[in-house]
């Protein structure tokens, strides 16, 4: 059932930059409910830097609070994760779900929004991030269907590794890719291979160009506005190895050439190295290791030697 998951061999499809919608706006009437949800939602993906995008399934609350000449308004949100990656320049209201063998996960959130002076802002939300469907769930809906794995697990780190080479090596790309991100991984029993493992990964341009001596690994990631990135599928099977991977290639924000003298700018860490991460994975409501979970906002994150600071 899952063999046409199998990945062909390596190709690149540059996709193209999309306008974001405009919002409605908020009010302090209750009328103007979905204006409120979609705002949060919106923050709510704006500050999400790794993982996929989310939209709203269903506003199941809301209260309004009057303060002076505004209001307080605390929604009960439920989102669905869709299968555009954070990069994607894609806006989330125009991404497709999951569907059901490709296990996406739903997110129960508490957003809470400000209203003053017509204008509204987003000032907390929390969530829980989970499954759709648990494996033990989805074996009893769908047995043939995959279960998912741990983005963190060794055999899946080292799958990505030589996906991540073979790309490199197979790209046409003027400057190395480093991976920025293990996305999803599924594991499914295919009768002629076995089991068999379909990692989604995320890869972004670095600073070398394409066949320097420096070694991929040790290049640096361009500034996430200059970098193109690529979201990549592979696969991994004990009688076929690593695929090469299939990937989808997304432009850069900002294409500007470099002026005269002009050196590319440098950029801090990407997420998953940053005090925000550390800070995200001690605040989750729960740790799913398969899913990349809605951070809190804001965040209370601690520096080396310093007092809080909030994102």
């Amino acid at each position: 059932m899952w063999d046409h998951l199998l990945v062909p061999l390596l190709a690149c499809a540059l996709i193209p930059s999309h306008a974001t919608p405009l919002l409605k706006a908020v009010t302090c009437e209750e009328a103007s409910v979905d204006a409120a949800a979609n705002l949060a939602v919106r923050h709510i993906n704006e500050h999400h830097h790794h993982g996929y995008k989310f939209k709203l399934g269903e506003t199941q609350g809301s209260k309004y609070e009057k303060v002076g000449e505004g209001c307080n308004i605390d929604l009960q949100l439920m989102l669905f994760e869709t299968s555009c990656h954070f990069t994607n320049p894609k806006p989330a209201e125009d991404c497709e779900m999951w569907e059901l063998g490709e296990r996406g996960a739903s997110a129960s959130c508490t957003s809470m929004l400000s209203v003053q002076g017509g204008v509204a802002t987003v000032t907390r939300h929390q969530c829980t991030t989970q499954l759709a469907m648990s494996n033990a769930e989805m074996v009893m809906t769908c047995p043939d269907c995959p279960s998912m794995m741990s983005l963190s697990d060794p055999e899946v780190v080292n799958v990505v590794a030589q996906a991540v080479q073979k790309y490199n090596q197979e790209s046409n790309n003027q400057h190395y890719f480093a991976l920025l991100e293990v996305g999803r991984v599924l594991l499914a029993y295919i009768p002629s291979l076995g089991m068999v493992k379909y990692p989604k990964f995320v890869l972004v341009e670095t600073n070398c160009p394409k066949n320097s001596r420096i070694a991929p690994e040790a290049c640096t990631p361009l500034c996430p506005d200059r970098a193109q990135h690529a979201m990549c599928s592979t696969s991994y099977s004990t009688m076929n190895g690593v695929t090469s991977p299939e990937c989808e290639l997304y432009p850069a924000k900002n294409s500007a050439p470099l002026g005269p003298g002009e050196k590319e700018p440098v950029c801090g860490a990407s997420f998953h190295h940053t005090h925000e991460a550390t800070a995200c994975m001690t605040q989750v409501t729960n740790r799913e290791p398969a899913l990349h979970e809605i951070c809190p906002f804001p965040l209370a994150v601690q520096l080396p030697h310093q007092e809080h600071v909030h994102h």
